[in-house]
């Protein structure tokens, strides 16, 4: 089992209902819930061979 640092989309705070409807819910309650989906974490770097391609792609539509 993967190892689950981002809080729940329904976790509030520790020791608050959670809106699945969970009462105290907490981080270690929310990482074992069935019902789990975590957060949107920051997007991820652009790659440099994704920046190279895409100036070629750019530089290949005024050509």
């Amino acid at each position: 089992m993967k190892d689950r640092t981002q809080p729940c989309i329904y976790y509030v705070c520790k020791d608050a209902d959670c809106r699945k409807g969970y009462v105290k819910v907490d981080m270690k309650k929310c990482k074992n819930c069935p019902k789990y989906q975590p957060r949107k974490v920051t997007k991820k770097p652009e790659s440099v061979r994704a920046k190279r391609q895409k100036d070629k792609d750019r530089h290949d539509k005024w050509s």
